[in-house]
């Protein structure tokens, strides 16, 4: 069952084509990417050089420079193609890029549908003193960037198709500026603490930092006849100590270096963090700004900010750290740190609380309040599918086992997943919550990624019902909440009936009012008309 606000059935214009408004000429990107190309060039021989004219290669094969220089090469190229074949224009209504040499490609975003002009710059497009324009609509389809425009240009296009009048709120959110601009008055929110580096050390993926290097190392130093691998097989002595104690003793040297490698990237892209509340042109923003050797800035207008959200992976919720996004409409929340949604990087939950009591303002924090437990049965459910699932994986792999296709003990794997589904049924149903707290509504769930959303009733635009069959048995009904901002729906799962209707009756009652006394009379009554 579904219900919601309706819209309007609106026929959309045919699509124009690069060859309308001719009278408004095609602009080039920077001509100051042909000089970066042309020093990537000079850069990217200097390996194959090394290979061919001054390694004759007794002691080792020359290949992994040659294919080091041809990487480069190839990207140079397709960087100078891309120069030569884009074009891009504004116009009244749109946003125009055409690409390509052979095949021809247009894209164009309308004005009215641009939520975010970004910027970025690498080492080399800071040198050059140009940018990466990112001109985004809130969907990947139309998105399109221009790598790149002068730092003047990049400016210029920004306040042209993103004004910060205080009478259009809506075309302003999460945009990356080239530089700090502050209002007249700041409130400063939170700052860098340096505690915040050690929580960032703590990954079970830390070791992943230093593998990559360290196999790109020893394909590089192969040429100069030095076998990196066989260096640490020595030193690790794999034939006296056997394989699990040799990887025991690397990855003993791998994590610290993992971590040590973690803690300096985020000082390098986080040192002198600060989140402060300040005005542009008569209407606030939450401005971020951070970086040590290239800074960024990210503007988000408040008023388009409809909640927030905590997220906490499994590791991070045993050392009390998550991470704090804004919730905001036309702007998409994003799977790592550094989305213009995020607020805060990771810190401590206490922290996160007060930085989100004091961005949500004007009440009292709704993350404070006390969550609801859902039924029982929405436990019995998460149990019964974690005991069922590697019981059906044992079977199959003890008749594996049986026919040869398999070691005989195989099932064992089956047998030894059985703790860990039970735990993560237990987890699942203990992360399951929600609340009404002012005019937010709080929901939260998760397992493995719990994730706490505070979101304003306001920013509902309808209501979704699902029930499976054991559901309805049970009594139990998901709640899905379409809105236009952040991820465009959050789910409340096995929620008793009584608890979703009541939810949705203190949410949004008008909205309720349409269907829920047809749902409560199990359709024996017609809900009243909008």
């Amino acid at each position: 069952m579904t219900a919601g606000n309706p819209t309007p059935d609106t026929t959309a214009e045919p699509a124009p084509g690069p060859e309308s408004h001719p009278e408004i000429p095609w602009e080039r990107l920077s001509a100051r990417m042909v000089w970066i190309n042309l020093v990537r060039l000079v850069i990217s021989v200097v390996p194959g050089v090394l290979a061919t004219a001054v390694l004759d290669t007794p002691t080792g094969p020359a290949w992994p420079l040659l294919v080091a220089s041809a990487v480069g090469v190839s990207a140079t190229a397709l960087a100078c193609l891309r120069f030569l074949s884009t074009r891009y224009r504004v116009t009244g209504e749109r946003v125009e890029r055409t690409t390509g040499l052979l095949v021809r490609k247009y894209r164009y975003v309308p004005r009215d549908r641009v939520r975010s002009v970004d910027s970025s710059a690498r080492l080399r497009h800071r040198l050059a003193g140009v940018r990466v324009v990112h001109i985004g609509s809130g969907e990947a389809r139309s998105s399109f960037k221009l790598d790149a425009l002068t730092a003047a240009t990049a400016e210029e296009l920004r306040r042209e198709l993103m004004p910060d009048a205080a009478g259009e709120p809506e075309e302003e959110a999460g945009r990356e500026t080239l530089g700090p601009q502050p209002g007249p008055h700041e409130e400063v929110i939170a700052r860098f603490r340096k505690p915040w580096v050690l929580y960032q050390m703590f990954s079970v993926w830390a070791v992943l930092v230093v593998t990559g290097p360290a196999f790109g190392l020893h394909w590089l130093l192969q040429p100069f006849g030095v076998d990196l691998l066989e260096l640490v097989g020595e030193l690790v002595d794999y034939e006296r100590r056997g394989f699990w104690w040799s990887l025991a003793l690397c990855l003993a040297v791998a994590y610290p270096l993992g971590f040590i490698g973690l803690a300096l990237t985020f000082v390098m892209s986080h040192w002198d963090f600060t989140l402060v509340r300040t005005t542009a042109k008569g209407h606030p923003v939450l401005l971020t700004r951070r970086g040590l050797l290239s800074t960024r800035t990210v503007h988000r207008d408040e008023t388009r900010v409809r909640g927030i959200t905590f997220r906490e992976p499994l590791l991070w919720r045993w050392l009390g750290l998550t991470r704090t996004s804004v919730i905001t409409t036309g702007l998409r929340q994003g799977p790592d740190e550094d989305s213009a949604a995020g607020v805060l990087p990771r810190v401590r939950m206490w922290e996160a609380r007060e930085v989100a009591a004091r961005v949500l303002t004007g009440e009292p924090s709704p993350l404070e309040a006390p969550l609801r437990r859902h039924p029982r049965g929405a436990l019995t459910r998460r149990l019964v599918w974690a005991a069922c699932g590697p019981a059906v994986v044992t079977g199959v792999l003890f008749w594996l086992g049986r026919t040869d296709v398999l070691p005989d003990r195989a099932w064992l794997v089956g047998v030894g997943a059985w703790p860990v589904t039970l735990f993560a049924a237990v987890f699942s149903y203990l992360a399951l919550g929600h609340a009404l707290s002012g005019s937010y509504l709080v929901v939260r769930r998760g397992a493995v990624n719990r994730s706490t959303v505070a979101l304003q009733h306001r920013a509902v635009i309808g209501w979704t019902l699902r029930q499976s069959i054991p559901q309805r048995l049970g009594r139990r009904v998901t709640v899905r909440i379409p809105t236009p901002a952040g991820e465009r729906h959050y789910v409340l799962p096995d929620a008793s009936t009584r608890q979703a209707l009541a939810f949705i009756k203190g949410s949004t009652p008008q909205l309720a009012a349409q269907f829920i006394g047809e749902a409560e009379s199990g359709g024996r009554r017609a809900a009243p008309p909008p």
